[in-house]
């Protein structure tokens, strides 16, 4: 079950915000409001990429030729 003050990131734009905003806070105190705001933001921002990272990235076909050289088949769906 997801923590009700977890922070969640659901574009680039948010992804740089977020890392603009947990720059800011790199020097604050431990044990304040600022520090939980970072440690949400910084979880945030991994979750973001791991998933980003996970999700299959699409290949014109016109592309496969340079990746997979002559004489093999085209594939239209390729992890990272």
């Amino acid at each position: 079950m997801p923590n009700a003050d977890a922070v969640m990131i659901f574009s680039s734009e948010e992804r740089k915000a977020a890392i603009s905003r947990a720059a800011q806070l790199l020097q604050c105190s431990r044990g304040t409001a600022e520090e939980r705001e970072f440690e949400m933001l910084t979880q945030a921002i991994l979750e973001y990429d791991l998933i980003q990272n996970a999700q299959p990235i699409e290949i014109p076909p016109g592309f496969t030729h340079y990746i997979h050289g002559p004489g093999r088949h085209p594939v239209s769906m390729m992890g990272r």
